[in-house]
């Protein structure tokens, strides 16, 4: 019989119940954090747009070298110790993003990603994995769907989340500025907000405005950083099992 939604039995395997949080918890914090960064690396670190993009490949680079390794890991080393081990370089990577500054550079930013990709590479695959071995045979389809089905949702509730984040607080941070702000830009903050920092500024008010523009960052970026810290605990509840143990009974 085909059910036409999520059969609610997949969750009392603990297994399944926590790689949905935790790809939901890390599909919100990442895809949502870091959907808008082109925007402050074109408006902080004054990068083209094309550079903005690339800014985030050291991430990617960190995650596929960490799949790798992983790959042989996992049916060596209990799965749990190794999110667990792998989680904190996402924990101290958010961190170091909370903490941006006007002092920040460019390759700041590249070891940043880096360091963050580095505990991610342990998901690309080993989820999968995970949940193949811990469902019963003709549960194993509807599982694998399910699994990535709570990372999408995830990835569109923070992209939504922490979009509408930083514009108010953006908007919130540029209204403190109040007279000094030009009476055309004033009465556009809206857009103001959306569409960066404009030219023809003085130095004084363009590096307040690109402080404030760092500080509405910083605040998105704790929140991504306390959902990171949720990430990482849920995986100390994933099962003490190596992923062979089960095949080789």
């Amino acid at each position: 019989m085909i059910e036409p939604i999520v059969p609610l039995h997949l969750f009392r395997n603990r297994n399944i119940l926590v790689l949905s949080l935790l790809v939901f918890t890390v599909g919100c914090g990442l895809m949502g954090s870091f959907s808008s960064f082109p925007y402050f690396a074109q408006n902080v670190l004054g990068l083209t747009p094309t550079e903005s993009g690339y800014l985030t490949l050291p991430m990617m680079v960190g995650a596929v070298a960490t799949s790798i390794v992983s790959g042989f890991l996992l049916t060596k080393v209990r799965y749990r110790e190794l999110f667990v081990i792998s989680f904190i370089m996402p924990v101290i990577g958010f961190y170091l993003f909370s903490k941006l500054d006007i002092s920040t550079t460019t390759l700041q930013v590249i070891i940043f990603f880096f360091i963050t990709g580095l505990g991610l590479g342990v998901m690309f695959g080993g989820d999968n994995l995970i949940v193949q071995e811990s469902v019963e045979k003709e549960h194993k389809g509807i599982a694998l769907a399910t699994v990535p089905l709570f990372q999408s949702i995830g990835a569109t509730v923070g992209v939504s989340m922490f979009g509408t984040l930083l514009s108010s607080t953006l908007t919130s941070n540029l209204s403190s500025l109040g007279d000094e702000l030009p009476k055309s830009m004033a009465n556009n903050m809206n857009s103001l907000a959306a569409g960066g920092i404009p030219s023809g500024l003085t130095p004084e008010l363009f590096m307040k405005i690109k402080v404030l523009f760092i500080e509405s960052f910083q605040h998105i970026y704790t929140y991504a950083f306390v959902l990171t810290i949720i990430a990482f605990v849920l995986c100390f509840f994933l099962k003490k099992e190596v992923l062979s143990s089960k095949s080789e009974e």
